[in-house]
């Protein structure tokens, strides 16, 4: 993420050595040359560069955090509530689920492609659409009907399509990475629990990402991407997308209503 880099190139007469100095807390000072050398001998150019702070890890962090129940991280500001251990659905249940995320992945992607404001998340190796049509074909296959969305994933699916008509893409960009970033931590440990209740330890493909791994490279390259959008906002756009964390936590939890029962 971000980090503090500094070059120095010094060149003595034909010789030239190249330092780089990389630390993710602060930056070294070179050295000052010595007031002996001659400045005919000695021809040095130091550059600095300073990487801006994450947007993603510093401010849409901070704003998620506020919004996590203890349980969920130790750095979560709410009380804890159910536990997904006491979670009791069923299997028709858990399909619902995955099929209202499928429209709501899909309508994500779809925006994405589309949008030229939204570019820079093309192709980022976290899209689920594919995953989960194999997913809810296997569960047709077990004799579990097939649902249409229900209203949980509809409603969210209306709401991001009136954004994008709106172009309030700064507020799209926090729901987008919210939704898909929720998935990989939360939803991983849910899938885990759903497959020992419910599917006799099967890891639905929901889980698992063949493009990489989700913690050491998709998940920074989105990041990296993020910040790099983010670098280009003004301080008002940047806090369109923060005021969206509460909608899209509200929006995406909503799903998990088909399997986790009334609270």
């Amino acid at each position: 993420m971000a980090r503090l880099m500094a070059l120095s190139v010094c060149l003595t007469h034909s010789c030239a050595h190249a330092y780089v100095l990389g630390s993710s807390a602060m930056l070294s000072r070179a050295a000052p040359l010595p007031r002996t050398r001659s400045a005919a001998t000695v021809l040095c150019a130091l550059e600095t560069e300073v990487a801006a702070p994450s947007f993603v890890q510093t401010e849409m962090r901070g704003a998620a955090m506020k919004l996590h129940t203890r349980d969920q991280s130790r750095e979560g500001e709410r009380a804890a509530v159910t536990p997904v251990s006491a979670w009791a659905p069923q299997r028709a249940d858990y399909l619902q689920f995955l099929v209202d995320s499928r429209a709501v992945y899909a309508c994500f992607e779809e925006l994405v492609d589309e949008a030229a404001a939204l570019a820079p998340l093309r192709d980022c190796g976290l899209e689920r659409v594919e995953a989960l049509d194999s997913d809810i074909a296997w569960f047709v296959e077990q004799g579990v009907p097939e649902p249409e969305p229900a209203q949980p994933g509809s409603s969210y699916v209306q709401l991001l399509r009136e954004m994008a008509a709106a172009g309030q893409w700064t507020a799209l960009v926090c729901h987008f990475y919210n939704f898909y970033f929720a998935h990989t931590a939360g939803g991983r440990m849910i899938g885990k629990m759903m497959a020992a209740k419910l599917l006799d330890g099967r890891t639905l493909n929901f889980y698992e990402w063949p493009r990489g791994d989700v913690d050491k490279e998709l998940l920074p390259s989105l990041r990296s991407r993020i910040d790099a959008m983010a670098g280009t906002w003004s301080r008002e756009e940047k806090d369109e997308c923060l005021a969206e964390t509460g909608p899209s936590f509200k929006y995406g939890g909503a799903l998990l209503g088909h399997i986790k029962g009334p609270q």
